[in-house]
């Protein structure tokens, strides 16, 4: 990571900016209310009941919460935000699948805008361990089962349940806001900044997916980051390039060894898990291989 490397990062998993963060209390109190500009908002915020913004702790997921806010001051609708973090669980061995503090990163940006924070599960699956043991094969490009069965889902049934908190007795309208951009990948760049939902059912949900940072570079993210103060994980000052899984099948080979090695024990869980299944972790390039590279130039710094 480049663009942003704190000279007092630790092991800590949660690192903040150089900045000093403004004082908290954002929705009860005038102080917070220097965090933002008075933007004209670009997403109809009459429109909704609710807007739930995944939060999976990445630097983009708190640059979209950070926009998401913004402009939901400006328009006078910062009651309507809700953030969600979906927990994808543990191994058998008991390594959290995601990075630990990811969640806790999500949370302490929620309460830095006053913003209701709910952390909810799959209902269907334990864990995302289990998904893929059910599925036979790791997850892949062409196979997101893992977006759509352990965030997807999990966002449209905490729509649900906020729809059913709200007792409208009618189908709930939410924005569904993720932290995707165009920069990322070809196809993140096709995508409709505001377009309907696939989970829209009629009778039940009307949801708009939203993306209000698909066109900002790393650069100006971490920039963002920093000039906002916005908390952000120490993985990044690791030299971690995105923060999603831990060990996810969709990152770059140079992501994957250096994390196999602030990683071991949850790589050698993947690495029997994959021996068991036949399968190799990532197309051609198997996890045991990632886990020989991660070795010939080992990190001092391990996290399991």
């Amino acid at each position: 990571m480049a663009s942003i490397s704190p000279a007092n990062s630790t092991v800590s998993p949660v690192s903040t900016a150089a900045v000093s963060p403004p004082a908290p209390c954002f929705s009860r109190c005038g102080g917070q209310l220097a965090l933002f500009s008075t933007a004209r908002a670009e997403f109809d915020w009459d429109a909704q009941d609710v807007v739930v913004v995944g939060h999976s702790g990445g630097k983009d997921s708190s640059v979209c919460l950070e926009t998401v806010c913004r402009q939901a001051n400006s328009a006078g609708a910062l009651h309507k935000v809700r953030v969600l973090h979906c927990d994808l669980g543990s191994t058998p061995g008991g390594y959290l699948i995601e990075w630990p503090g990811a969640a806790a990163i999500a949370r302490r940006q929620a309460e830095r805008y006053g913003v209701p924070f709910a952390i909810r599960r799959s209902s269907r699956w334990t864990s995302l361990y289990a998904r893929i043991l059910a599925h036979g094969k790791w997850p892949g490009f062409f196979a997101r089962y893992c977006t759509s069965d352990l965030k997807t889902t999990v966002g449209r049934d905490y729509i649900d349940e906020v729809g059913r908190e709200l007792n409208l007795r009618r189908p709930v309208r939410a924005g569904y806001a993720l932290g995707m951009r165009a920069e990322e990948s070809a196809l993140r760049a096709r995508k409709e900044v505001v377009t309907r939902h696939r989970m829209t059912a009629r009778s039940k949900r009307i949801v708009d997916a939203w993306l209000p940072v698909h066109h900002l570079d790393e650069s100006t993210v971490w920039s963002t980051i920093r000039d906002q103060a916005l908390p952000y994980h120490a993985a990044y000052d690791w030299g971690m390039r995105r923060l999603s899984c831990r060990l996810c099948p969709l990152a770059a080979r140079n992501d994957l060894v250096q994390s196999a090695r602030l990683n071991p024990g949850l790589a050698a869980e993947y690495a029997r898990t994959e021996a068991i299944m036949g399968k190799p972790f990532k197309g051609n390039l198997s996890m045991a291989r990632i886990i020989e590279a991660a070795n010939e130039a080992p990190d001092e710094l391990s996290i399991s």
